[in-house]
């Protein structure tokens, strides 16, 4: 659920501010976009795991810009230390809302971000989807610590499945709504639309 109590939200503020200014630059081009947004997640979600790898490089970060790469850092791991690791549950929420909120920022949310096409969209989906396919369960340690992980396991594929399933209901299916009535529907009356109605009379 990204819609955490109002007071809850206000120790996010900066990481969301933070993270939405450089994702959001006009010099960055869609795919680093993602790139970044992709880094952030990934890295926040493995810390919260406790996986030893979330320090590794992860996609092209090592290509990023020195600077913009510190302020990702900075902003994962701020996320990541403000989550409750011993009852993952209590944690769901300010999970979903460290990522749901920069998404939508940069979908177009944000003052002065254009809204995102499709394209970008679908990308963003999929970075997410790539993450939560690839967190694994980290067995390090006593068996409380294994029982643990694979419970912060569980509630990170399951924060990313809510996280895509909102956004698509809040934001995606309006914008499909939008598409539909600028450009037509897909099939009408059993043929495929591919002229404007006006054109075929």
């Amino acid at each position: 659920m990204p819609y955490i109590k109002i007071n809850e939200r206000t120790k996010f503020k900066n990481i969301i501010d933070s993270l939405v200014a450089i994702i959001s630059e006009d010099t960055v081009n869609n795919y680093t976009k993602g790139e970044y947004f992709g880094f952030y997640v990934n890295r926040a979600a493995r810390r919260f795991l406790n996986d030893p790898t979330y320090t590794d490089p992860s996609f092209n970060s090592n290509f990023f810009n020195e600077s913009s790469k510190k302020t990702l850092v900075n902003a994962a791991d701020k996320a990541a230390a403000m989550l409750n690791r011993t009852d993952p549950i209590s944690a769901a929420g300010d999970l979903n809302y460290s990522i749901t909120a920069p998404l939508w920022g940069i979908l177009g949310e944000d003052k002065g971000v254009t809204d995102a096409h499709y394209g970008l969209r679908a990308y963003l989906t999929g970075i997410i989807l790539k993450i939560r396919d690839n967190i694994e369960t980290v067995n390090t340690g006593s068996q409380r610590d294994a029982t643990l992980a694979f419970r912060r396991h569980l509630i990170i594929k399951g924060v990313l499945d809510d996280v895509l399933s909102e956004t698509y209901r809040r934001k995606t299916a309006f914008y499909e709504d939008e598409k539909k009535m600028e450009n037509r529907d897909i099939w009408r009356a059993g043929e495929l639309v591919i002229i404007a109605e006006e054109e075929a009379e």
